[in-house]
């Protein structure tokens, strides 16, 4: 699986985490928050016992995507598990902190009053069926690169203010972002 990090962890940070919520995590899951702290995962497809759906980022710890800012739910109530990340339709992958499910990986479906159902044994299984495409060049191309490219191939007919739009947002997104592949 490809992510573009959040930027590192620490132990101390996972600790500091663990002790506010009062929880005690997955060894495989702290040691990804400490090495990634979470991060977006554009092209990243979950296909495991019956589960298939786009995830769209994995949360982290003190991020613009963090693992607080989505407590709200209500399986986190009775701290059985805890949000790691979502999928485009908003549905969330949960991990267990039980000592029935500890570590193993749940998919919740928003739709279906956050019903639970498991998909991996282990973080690192989860990570191990997540299969990433990297970021396509054209992504990384600002949006005159791509006007130009079009017209030298004779597209210019299909060049739109709409599709401009598209292209400068689209670049925005991906220009700077740097996937690198998940090794716990």
């Amino acid at each position: 699986m490809l992510i573009s990090k959040y930027g590192n962890g620490s132990k101390e940070l996972v600790s500091e985490f663990e002790s506010r919520l009062g929880i005690e995590l997955d060894e495989e899951y702290k040691k990804f928050l400490v090495k990634y702290n979470g991060g977006d995962t554009p092209n990243t497809h979950v296909g495991i016992r019956g589960c298939s759906t786009d995830l769209r980022y994995l949360y982290g710890i003190n991020t613009e995507k963090s693992i607080e800012d989505h407590l709200q739910i209500p399986i986190w109530e009775n701290k059985q598990y805890l949000p790691i990340g979502t999928d485009f339709f908003g549905n969330y992958f949960v991990i267990g902190l039980s000592d029935e499910n500890k570590g193993k990986v749940f998919f919740c479906n928003h739709e279906r009053g956050f019903a639970v159902k498991q998909i991996a044994d282990s973080f690192k299984v989860f990570l191990s069926k997540c299969k990433s495409e990297e970021i396509h060049p054209g992504a990384r191309e600002t949006p005159e690169e791509r006007e130009k490219d079009l017209i030298a191939r004779g597209s210019a007919h299909v060049i739109t203010d709409v599709l401009r739009e598209i292209w400068k947002k689209e670049y925005e997104k991906y220009k700077d972002m740097v996937q690198e592949k998940v090794i716990l």
